[in-house]
């Protein structure tokens, strides 16, 4: 079965890459150009990983990943930012919403894949460990772990 990745970004050619992106490196993606319907498809579609954006309008991506954190059927969520947000604090700012990684736009493929299963990894409750160390991948990057 492939990891299901939700997508939440307000510019249509940002989601319409990472969809491309994630499609050919084997993901299933499910995309959304609406943070405040975000939580809702989390609850519903179940994905594998979170990829947000910060700079939204109605809900920021660091408000969401703080709500997503606060619900209980989002909570263990692996989110990654997707974002060309370069604000000084930008580390500490993704470290207080709950935000696990963070990838620079543009975006690389093989960084947004390597990040995708870091991600995975790192959320307890989920594939792979709790410890913070990345054990090695024997599968297809979009292949969820057994």
């Amino acid at each position: 079965m492939k990891t299901r990745v939700l997508v939440v970004d307000d510019e249509i050619d940002t989601l319409n890459l990472l969809r491309t992106l994630l499609d050919i490196a084997g993901y299933e993606p499910i995309t959304t150009l609406n943070s405040v319907e975000a939580i809702t498809l989390a609850e519903t579609e179940k994905p594998d990983v979170l990829l947000l954006d910060i700079m939204m309008p109605d809900l920021d991506g660091f408000t969401l990943c703080q709500m997503m954190r606060a619900n209980e059927a989002t909570q263990h969520l692996p989110i990654v930012f997707v974002t060309a947000y370069t604000a000084l604090d930008l580390e500490e700012r993704r470290k207080e919403a709950g935000a696990d990684l963070l990838i620079s736009k543009p975006i690389d493929m093989d960084i947004l894949v390597k990040t995708i299963s870091r991600a995975i990894e790192l959320r307890p409750g989920r594939a792979g460990g709790s410890d913070g160390s990345a054990p090695a991948s024997d599968g297809k990057p979009g292949e969820r772990p057994h």
